[in-house]
């Protein structure tokens, strides 16, 4: 059951970037993979499980990028991860393009939420530099 497990966060965590939220839905599958973890499938493992394979089932609403348009990027810090929405405006509504979403190591998890929401924008830039080098585009967090 272990190396399924395994395979089955393998294969989500390519798709990863379709999937909203992805690492805060995983966390409970990929706690269970942990080193020294006792491997206890639970009904919160179960249900996300179940939530995962809807994800990667069900057909995503995302856009192609069309580089005549500014992009817009939003991103947010929790506790245990960061997330970022790579966007553009088309026709007067937000559409998306692709989704970020990171789960933060041990020492990153002690980070104050200035540094924590500063994080999460410099990994969103990195990841979306295709997109958003050499363009003027829209930041947005929560934070003050």
């Amino acid at each position: 059951m272990f190396t399924r497990l395994r395979s089955f966060l393998g294969l989500c965590t390519y798709y990863r970037k379709f999937v909203k939220d992805f690492s805060t839905i995983a966390r409970p599958l990929h706690k269970l993979t942990e080193a020294k973890q006792k491997f206890i499938w639970m009904d919160e493992c179960n249900s996300t499980f179940n939530k995962l394979k809807d994800a990667l089932t069900s057909a995503p609403i995302l856009v192609y990028p069309e580089t005549g348009k500014q992009f817009i990027l939003d991103t947010d810090a929790s506790c245990e991860s960061i997330g970022a929405v790579l966007s553009l405006k088309i026709d007067g509504q937000e559409r998306v393009i692709a989704y970020l979403s990171k789960c933060l190591s041990r020492p990153e998890r002690n980070y104050c939420v200035t540094r924590k929401e500063l994080l999460a924008i410099v990994k969103a830039v990195e990841h979306f530099h295709p997109y958003l080098y050499g363009r003027r585009f829209l930041l947005r967090t929560d934070h003050a």
